[in-house]
């Protein structure tokens, strides 16, 4: 089964400058993503500091960007993942209802299973909540701390939940890309989820990503993308090499933070983030605008029609 091909963006989810939630903006961030390419959504993952929000923001976000992304032709796969079994069953059954086009969930942070089967049995009951929805498992250690080696946990979950449609793969090692991408076989997908890798996982056979950087940049992986397919490395490579500086400079001072403030040079307010995370100063926001100018980034430069 293949879900999608291509870039889904990891939206931030915005507030306004009070810290709320501030739904208005999706619909600006849809239609941006839509303009330039971008095939779908991955909601309410870290980028969109999912566990940073309460319930009923996060259900109250979820259909929004539902709605938006029916109306702008991207795929919204809304992230249910939670410490609580409970609370992800109740925002995984609000996304079915909302007519999402895939589930996600992450293992569940601050006390983790013990062993895959406990894992599986976590993961179940949420998949179960969305009918024969796509359920796709949101592999992050370095957020929900569990580390299980991805191919086995894609083995274990292909036999333990009938809608297994893949995993979102936040992971750098490459051979653990290449041994999971091999236990989903045709019945499931990996979607890569470290931006600055993606040429690397595109050589391994990976056919969607999900990014950060694809919020306000995915004119660069568009075109790494578009040259991979037609064999011209050198562009792949020159797109990716100018991907990693840009990402370097993103983590210097905390991706989602940086993330989240360079959106307003594309035009959209995303706000600042939850605590427990700080704006920008004044100096760090000049600091990176003056650094992503050097770069010729942003980039949502819209897709030129055939």
């Amino acid at each position: 089964m293949r879900l999608i091909t291509g870039l889904l963006a990891a939206p931030h989810t915005p507030t306004t400058a009070d810290g709320r939630l501030h739904p208005e903006v999706i619909s600006q961030q849809a239609a941006l993503l839509n303009s330039a390419g971008v095939k779908g959504v991955f909601v309410g993952g870290s980028t969109g500091e999912g566990l940073s929000f309460s319930m009923s923001e996060r259900i109250e976000a979820n259909d929004t960007w539902c709605a938006a992304a029916r109306s702008n032709d991207l795929l919204a796969i809304i992230h249910a993942g939670s410490a609580c079994q409970h609370e992800a069953i109740e925002i995984a059954h609000a996304a079915a209802a909302a007519d999402a086009g895939a589930v996600a969930a992450m293992a569940p942070p601050f006390i983790p299973p013990a062993s895959i089967d406990d894992l599986c049995d976590y993961l179940a009951p949420i998949a179960k909540a969305i009918g024969d929805r796509p359920f796709l498992f949101y592999d992050n250690p370095a957020r929900s701390h569990v580390n299980f080696k991805p191919d086995m946990v894609i083995g274990a979950l292909k036999h333990a939940i009938p809608n297994f449609a893949g995993v979102k793969f936040t992971r750098s090692d490459l051979e653990e890309a290449e041994a999971g991408l091999e236990a989903c076989g045709e019945d499931a997908q990996l979607l890569f989820g470290c931006d600055e890798m993606l040429l690397f996982a595109l050589q391994l056979g990976v056919e969607a990503a999900i990014g950060a950087s694809y919020n306000h940049s995915a004119g660069i992986f568009r075109r790494m993308l578009d040259a991979h397919a037609a064999g011209d490395m050198a562009t792949a490579t020159a797109e990716h090499d100018r991907a990693v500086i840009m990402i370097d400079v993103l983590l210097e001072r905390g991706i989602i933070r940086s993330g989240k403030a360079i959106m307003s040079l594309v035009g959209i307010d995303c706000g600042p983030p939850r605590p427990p995370l700080t704006p920008l100063s004044a100096e760090e926001f000049a600091e990176v605008s003056n650094a992503m100018a050097a770069l010729g980034l942003p980039d949502m430069s819209p897709v030129t029609p055939e």
